[in-house]
């Protein structure tokens, strides 16, 4: 079971054990050895970007004598206006919780056993730098990998290329939207972007096809849907599960897990055949049309219907509403792709059916976000390593981008030794929770000599490390200013509320000691110097940084092309490309076909997965005032007829079964409106390191039973083809 609840109230009475201290507390140094200023007691403010997810909302830290009492949004900073959700107040419980990693460990017992010894930094960097030197010396420069993600990963990034490794691997991109930013580049010239540019406040119709906006939210993004739905957006939310999502749509249409291409390949081909779309758009900023108007030809909405299970009528409908609102629409691009392996293909057609559309830089479609442009000085002076790759990013997959790397295939290629790989280095990210297949990130860390997490809390992946160095939250740190492109450019800056609680740095400084112990003459830049040096450039002050927070630098016009600019693609024929060019010199298939998923067999369910309003991948679980709002349940969802063969009743505990291998307890939620075919878990629970005091144990790791498939464009993942059966406990 977990630990009982702890409010806001009395936690912010009775915090740290350390608080009694904290005025005394050295500030936190930088990368160069400059000290913040202390705050003064009573109180102040400091300025910052929430790091509890990846959409960086601006906001503002309130401290009272010496400790952070409340955070409020920025309300001139475009990702947020103000606004922050549950996990990014939660922010302060954070800062403050008892379960953080309070200064380095090294491990004394073995891997996974939680035996670790209190170590000094300059023990732990000594450590981390004699055993690095010997291995570059045993294996050569390549021996490294990184896997790296959110503010700081820039820093162990840098340090990567000093240590002379090609091996870096930004997990969202294989994990998450690799596929979708090359299906959308392959179509347009230009990926997505971190930033979705849909224009959901002025659309007049939306479809969904398993974005769960309401769920795995970004604030600004939500702002802007919810600004949509007020103003009589028509929202068709597509997903094998009625979601919170589905419940603000105002049609909701239930798929076949795995048949979401089969559904858009149906829609266009009512939409072409019957001249539905825009044709000035069409005519004059796309190619390949001739091409897929046959291709498209035995993609009937019957088929259609048969494959998905939508009907006939709802398939037409949905096309038909769309073009109906065109420009003024959008199909969005997706999040998380890593579904079936052909996820590539999918988001392909996701870009094909927009263009038909003609919602390029349209009011209501797909706005051009607005960059904010200036010359950056470099944090650090490195030349950087364009030696081949362990796992395949540029060679066995020609276009996936060698500089974010293919996690699940460096993982494999750790594991099962392809390329002497000795030296893992982890960086805010939890590989357990996010490879498809968790038992070879196990072996992949037997077969490592050194395993380097740097972390806030004891995750799956910090357990079965060598070393760990605790890192500094957002709240006690300084890092680069950062620039934002959406519909404005803007600036962001963090500074520290409070100087360390405990005894961590920020990833900036880290990197810098342990370049420094290898023997390294890299200088790394002072984080104020390098902020100092962007406001010269734009022309603004530290003070206004300091009292604002945000800087809006470029407003620009985010609907060029409705105004009159003609559009421009950076694709082979320089159009929207139906027939993708770049794919069939490639021998990939230049036009999205349809591949059915494998299915479950009698007994098994298709396991999905997915983000809840209060978490953040599977890095906030053990936050108690997000586990409040849930209740401490970790819910399965399972058809109701499924669960009445089962004698499973909603809140029953359950468990999920694979090969031998059991889940931790999970709640039954039964319900009519999820697939039968399939149930769905919560990302991020059922951890096993024990140092997670509140979840360790509860719920299911999806890793352990998910599947393990490689799309084979991008190299992405593929999740969704994992069976499962579920047990009564």
């Amino acid at each position: 079971m977990m630990k009982s609840r702890i409010s806001r109230r009395h936690f912010l009475q009775g915090t740290v054990a350390a608080g009694a201290a904290f005025a005394t507390l050295s500030s936190v140094s930088l990368v160069a050895g400059e000290k913040p200023e202390s705050k003064p007691l009573g109180e102040s403010f400091a300025q910052n970007w929430c790091e509890m997810c990846f959409w960086k909302c601006g906001l503002t830290a309130k401290v009272v004598n010496g400790k952070v009492r409340k955070l409020d949004g920025q309300p001139g900073c475009p990702s947020n206006f103000g606004k922050l959700c549950a996990k990014g107040n939660s922010g302060v419980f954070q800062l403050y919780d008892p379960d953080r990693i309070k200064t380095p460990l090294i491990r004394t017992g073995e891997r996974g056993s939680g035996q670790f010894r209190k170590a000094t930094w300059e023990e732990a960097i000594a450590y981390v730098a004699e055993k690095s030197n010997q291995l570059k010396e045993q294996y050569g420069p390549e021996t490294f990998s990184l896997f790296a993600h959110g503010s700081g990963e820039h820093a162990f990034v840098e340090l990567m290329q000093i240590m002379g490794t090609p091996n870096v691997c930004i997990p969202s991109y294989a994990q998450c939207l690799g596929s979708r930013e090359l299906g959308w580049a392959l179509t347009y010239g230009k990926p997505v972007g971190g930033k979705e540019p849909v224009d959901s406040e002025n659309a007049k119709c939306i479809l969904l096809l398993g974005r769960n906006i309401a769920e795995a939210l970004h604030v600004g993004e939500l702002q802007d849907f919810i600004n949509g739905c007020a103003k009589g957006a028509y929202v068709i939310y597509v997903d094998p599960r009625y979601s919170k999502t589905a419940a603000k749509s105002n049609k909701y249409m239930m798929i076949k897990p795995g048949t979401d291409t089969a559904l858009l390949l149906g829609m266009m081909n009512h939409i072409i055949n019957n001249r539905l779309y825009n044709i000035e758009f069409v005519e004059n900023y796309t190619s390949g049309l001739e091409d897929f108007t046959r291709h498209i030809q035995e993609y009937t909405v019957s088929w259609a219907s048969q494959v998905t299970e939508i009907s006939e009528e709802d398939i037409i409908e949905a096309a038909e509403k769309l073009c109906e609102a065109a420009p003024h629409c959008y199909i969005h691009p997706g999040r998380r792709v890593t579904r079936y392996g052909t996820d590539t293909q999918f988001v392909r057609a996701i870009a094909m059916i927009n263009a038909l559309m003609g919602n390029w830089q349209q009011p209501g479609g797909m706005f051009q976000p607005v960059g904010f442009k200036f010359e950056k000085p470099h944090m650090v002076e490195v030349d950087h390593v364009h030696s081949e790759r362990a796992d395949g990013a540029g060679t066995d997959y020609p276009i996936a981008p060698r500089n974010l790397g293919l996690a699940n295939k460096m993982i494999d290629a750790i594991a099962e030794q392809t390329h002497e790989l000795k030296g893992m280095f982890v960086y805010g990210c939890n590989p357990f929770h996010h490879h498809g297949h968790s038992e070879m990130v196990k072996k992949a860390i037997e077969q490592s000599e050194l395993v380097v997490t740097c972390e806030i809390y004891m995750t799956d992946t910090a357990y079965y490390s060598d070393v760990i160095l605790p890192e500094s939250t957002y709240l006690e740190r300084y890092d680069p200013v950062i620039s934002t492109a959406r519909k404005s450019g803007y600036l962001q800056l963090r500074e520290p509320a409070v100087p360390p609680v405990h005894d961590t740095m920020g990833a900036w400084e880290i990197a810098a000691k342990l370049s420094k112990a290898m023997g390294y003459e890299n200088e790394f830049m002072d984080i104020r110097e390098y902020n100092q040096k962007v406001y010269e450039t734009i022309g603004i002050t530290e003070e206004y940084m300091k009292e604002h927070g945000c800087y809006i630098g470029n407003t620009g016009d985010p609907f060029p092309a409705a105004n009159g600019v003609e559009p421009t693609f950076r694709t082979p024929s320089g159009k929207a490309e139906f027939f993708s060019n770049m794919m069939y010199d490639l021998d990939y298939d230049p036009m999205p076909s349809y591949e059915a998923p494998p299915t479950p067999e009698d007994g098994e369910f298709r396991l999905l997965f997915g983000r809840l309003s209060f978490h953040t991948h599977a890095r906030t679980q053990n936050n108690a005032w997000l586990l409040a709002l849930h209740h401490s349940v970790v819910e399965l969802w399972i058809n109701t007829e499924k669960a009445k063969a089962l004698g499973i009743k909603s809140g029953d505990t359950v468990r999920i079964t694979k090969d031998g291998k059991k889940s931790g307890p999970c709640t039954a939620k039964v319900v009519d409106y999820i697939h039968p075919e399939s149930i769905f878990i919560p990302h991020g629970f059922g951890s096993v390191s024990k140092m997670l005091t509140r979840i360790a144990g509860v719920g299911a790791r999806d890793s352990d039973f998910t599947s393990d498939d490689t799309d084979p464009i991008s190299g992405g993942a593929g999740f969704h083809n994992g069976f499962v059966k579920v047990e009564k406990v």
